[in-house]
């Protein structure tokens, strides 16, 4: 895949640079910019098929950049020094981010996963459900609708459609309130991760509830939910006292 770094900071650039020569040798870096203006033209002229883009750039953001340019045919994973502004909308569009210093083994993940979803998702889509994500950010009004990568493309659900998920190894099971299951090449660490402050709640290393589709809580040496979809979830004890909490029982 043909790549372009967008990152203002030299180090930070020169070490993600190193990383894909060392351990990512299919990756053919095209530019390095720390621009901008610079940036723009870069994505535009050589139409890249994967962007890492730093979030914070001089005088605007990696989203702005993105808004500039007019053809987004390429796959973008952002690098950040640290969890801020935007995380959420990145995570709702089924888009990758790393955090710095950047590990190789999360920097390896993130391209594979890119690398898989490369035939059947479109990288448009993806950008501009993000933008659409960031509009609604910045007016302070909040976004439920959450990009769901599964092996036929992204499907676009609404997070508050979501009964609950299921864990199974790297992949994740998504119950909607329609009956509908939706199976995601995602783990449930990650998906507990997008859905955090969403109603949401862990009661088990195998299963996240949506609480509004709590119909019963019962009591005993195992304690469990019942959920709207007449399945009984398992609450780990450990998990039990947040559960109440976010009940108010």
């Amino acid at each position: 895949m043909r790549v372009i770094i967008v990152d203002d900071e030299i180090t930070s650039s020169q070490v993600l640079e190193n990383l894909i020569q060392n351990y990512l040798p299919d990756l053919q870096i095209l530019a390095i910019c720390t621009k901008p203006a610079e940036a723009i033209e870069k994505l535009e002229q050589l139409r890249p098929d994967l962007v890492f883009m730093d979030i914070e750039l001089p005088g605007m953001t990696g989203f702005d950049v993105l808004d500039k340019v007019q053809q987004k045919t390429f796959d973008i994973i952002f690098t950040t020094a640290h969890s801020q502004y935007g995380i959420k909308a990145i995570q709702f569009s089924a888009i990758d981010y790393l955090l710095k210093p950047i590990q190789i083994d999360e920097l390896k993940d993130a391209v594979n996963r890119v690398k898989a979803h490369k035939s059947v998702d479109n990288p448009i889509e993806r950008i501009k459900f993000l933008l659409e994500n960031i509009q609604l950010l910045n007016n302070n009004n909040p976004f439920h609708r959450v990009a769901l990568p599964t092996m036929e493309g992204l499907k676009f659900v609404n997070t508050q459609d979501i009964v609950r998920c299921t864990s199974s190894n790297n992949y994740t099971t998504v119950f909607m309130r329609n009956g509908e299951k939706i199976l995601i090449s995602r783990t449930l660490k990650d998906v507990e991760g997008i859905f955090g402050n969403q109603d949401f709640c862990r009661v088990h290393n195998s299963h996240l509830v949506n609480v509004s589709y709590i119909h019963k809580f019962l009591k005993g040496d195992v304690n469990a939910v019942v959920m709207s979809d007449g399945v009984e979830v398992e609450v780990s004890r450990r998990k039990k006292d947040e559960l109440i909490r976010m009940l108010n029982l």
